[in-house]
């Protein structure tokens, strides 16, 4: 009688181990709002930035102003062009360089090849989605080839421009761009200026 008892009870005992094991075996379930707090977005740089390098290239039109004052036979406007790349600090702050030529200009049977290289800050306002609008202001350092010898100076240039962001990692950008006091001879200087067009992709 005693026999019966002991293996009814082991045999009630058994589905319930059974089941224990089996679920001991389970995976715990997903903690997803524990996930979402620690995740680490590692395309991001390390300002919080995807892909914070840039560089691009522009072409336009570049002017002298006063250069042709009481002059004749003279052209104070060429072709121009620049190279430029920057990091951005954040999604409204980019520091940014550039070799800049600003295009031959002449009169009077003397002409000036100018060309410059600068560096300075970039500000970036969104506008919506697709524009961006920025300014700029920095250092440059000028040379001018004139006629008469060459010069080179430092000063102060500036300007302003908007993009469109045509995917993830290129953007289309026009600007225009101020560069004061160029000396196009011993005995004068310039105030130049750029308007240009370009493309500006994000590298990594």
């Amino acid at each position: 009688m005693n026999t019966i008892k002991k293996s009814l009870l082991i045999m009630g005992f058994l589905p319930v181990l059974a089941t224990s094991v089996a679920y001991a075996d389970l995976p715990k379930a997903f903690d997803y709002n524990k996930a979402s707090a620690n995740y680490v977005d590692n395309t991001a740089g390390a300002n919080g930035v995807s892909n914070p390098y840039y560089v691009g290239g522009s072409i336009g039109p570049s002017n002298a102003s006063s250069y042709c004052s009481g002059a004749s036979n003279c052209e104070d406007k060429d072709s121009a062009w620049k190279l430029f790349g920057g990091y951005k600090l954040n999604e409204k702050l980019s520091i940014e360089g550039a070799y800049v030529t600003l295009g031959d200009i002449h009169k009077n049977g003397e002409n000036s090849d100018v060309t410059a290289i600068t560096a300075g800050a970039v500000g970036t306002l969104p506008i919506t989605e697709q524009f961006d609008v920025f300014g700029k202001v920095g250092a440059m350092r000028w040379s001018s080839d004139n006629t008469d010898g060459s010069e080179s100076g430092f000063g102060v240039n500036y300007g302003v421009g908007a993009k469109m962001h045509l995917n993830e990692t290129t953007n289309l950008r026009a600007e225009w761009e101020k560069f004061p006091g160029i000396d196009t001879s011993k005995s004068e200087s310039s105030d130049m200026s750029m308007m240009s067009i370009g493309v500006e992709l994000s590298t990594y």
